[in-house]
């Protein structure tokens, strides 16, 4: 689905969510390639941290947020859709979970992660400006040496 500037405030995106099935969206097709790719980079980085904290902006049903907290990672996850995040919650309770928008991050200090993965966000935020803040309280709250993740296309 193409989505335009009209379509994508923050209404309309909920709307959208709360009748697709994000659960299982990595799971398919070229699902399967983004996830698969993504995991592969995410791994070689967190390899080259100690404990490292991670946050998943735009979380979803928590694909990424409860694989890596399964493996031990202090995950900490920020999703917009009330039904994904309920979604996310249920199926682990090692993932802190937050409802919340990629452009106000307030409830999180400066410098706090050490990688920050911001993968939904970018490619349904329409406008430069809802970009760049989206992006800026990313990099607001990674530390100095850590990474931003972002998926986008």
């Amino acid at each position: 689905m193409i989505f335009t500037g009209e379509f994508m405030n923050e209404k309309n995106l909920i709307n959208y969510y709360n009748k697709f099935n994000e659960d299982k969206r990595l799971t398919r097709r070229h699902g399967i390639i983004e996830y698969r790719t993504a995991m592969k980079y995410i791994h070689e980085y967190l390899n080259t941290m100690d404990n490292p904290k991670i946050i998943d902006i735009g979380a979803g049903t928590g694909a990424y947020s409860i694989v890596l907290a399964d493996e031990g990672y202090d995950v900490t996850a920020v999703e917009l859709v009330k039904h994904n995040l309920m979604t996310l919650k249920k199926k682990s309770n090692k993932v802190k979970a937050h409802l919340g928008n990629a452009m106000d991050l307030h409830i999180f200090k400066d410098d706090t992660f050490d990688m920050v993965l911001l993968f939904g966000p970018m490619y349904h935020l329409i406008s430069e400006d809802d970009k760049i803040k989206a992006l800026s309280e990313a990099k607001r709250i990674v530390k100095n040496n850590g990474l931003i993740l972002i998926s986008y296309y």
